[in-house]
């Protein structure tokens, strides 16, 4: 991506939605794109993860030719992105889930408080669920005791876990969620592209761990409110692996490298096997929603175990 000249910092914000197989969702998306930055106009872009549901077509019949990039394979989320960012130019850039609504003025707020900070590099908005469920968007930087805390419940007996209590106020913050990103071009340009090796999640996680050591903020606009229909982007979203899979321990390797990858990979797969024994209990219980996550520790496991 080039870099943007300072004097455009008041020009269009570009908005990029990745998809894949995100029919049910990608229409209602877009449309609420119209209205999401009417101070300073906004242009659209997909890109389509070779999606097999029509997705590509749904919303070029929104957005017209030309605004939609279809890859020939899906090496996901990170690599979406990164064809998105390589072909939009302009000072501001939108990323979003295809199952993301933004209300009207959306995008034009977050980018009023990047705008005033100049050295902050990405803003996400407060992010809530089907019923208005406020989602936990903000966390903190994983590390091997946060992650053993988390896989082993100490989080919910005080031990600090991977939630802070989510910011009521616009402020700075070690990560926001990649479904809801509003980043300054300049950032994007200083840093490059999103690390391709992450297929699906921690990407977001990585990229604003690198906005930090690049000296550049991480905010969080709870002012401001996009829904998420948590899951409904993606017809498989059931199948990904609970807690990152070898996603989170692609991150724990690549930032923690004094505690050695065996070690990280065999508490993870402790504490997982833990969670996935606790949701089995209560699934037998009668604990419906359990089941997913049963299924979802089980291809987490899986994965992490393959040669």
């Amino acid at each position: 991506m080039s870099a943007v000249p300072l004097e455009r910092r008041d020009g269009p914000v570009a908005a990029i939605v990745v998809t894949y197989e995100s029919a049910a969702v990608i229409e209602r998306c877009l449309e609420s794109l119209r209205a999401a930055a009417p101070g300073r106009g906004l242009e659209p872009c997909v890109v389509d993860n070779a999606s097999h549901d029509g997705s590509a077509n749904l919303a070029e019949a929104v957005l017209g030719p030309g605004r939609v990039i279809r890859l020939d394979v899906n090496r996901g989320y990170a690599a979406g992105v990164n064809a998105g960012l390589a072909a939009v130019d302009a000072p501001w850039v939108a990323v979003l889930n295809p199952d993301v609504g933004i209300p009207p003025g959306g995008i034009d707020r977050l980018v009023d408080a990047l705008a005033d900070r100049p050295r902050a590099g990405l803003a996400g908005p407060r992010v809530v669920g089907p019923g208005g469920r406020r989602e936990r968007s903000v966390g903190r930087f994983p590390t091997p005791t946060l992650e053993w805390a988390h896989s082993w419940f100490l989080d919910k007996l005080g031990w600090p876990g991977r939630f802070p209590p989510q910011p009521d106020a616009t402020g700075p913050v070690d990560w926001v969620s990649g479904c809801a990103w509003l980043l300054r071009a300049e950032a994007v340009h200083a840093i490059g592209p999103l690390d391709e090796g992450y297929f699906m999640y921690c990407e977001d996680v990585d990229y604003c761990r690198r906005l930090h050591t690049a000296c550049w903020d991480v905010l969080v606009v709870p002012e401001v409110e996009w829904f998420h229909g948590l899951g409904q982007g993606s017809n498989d979203s059931a199948l990904r692996p609970a807690d990152g899979g070898p996603a989170l321990l692609r991150y724990l390797t690549k930032f923690h490298p004094e505690v050695p990858e065996a070690r990280v990979r065999e508490n993870l797969l402790r504490g997982w096997k833990l969670r996935h024994a606790w949701r089995l209990a209560r699934l037998r219980l009668g604990d419906a929603a359990s089941a997913p996550l049963v299924r979802r520790y089980e291809i987490a496991i899986d994965l992490l175990t393959r040669p």
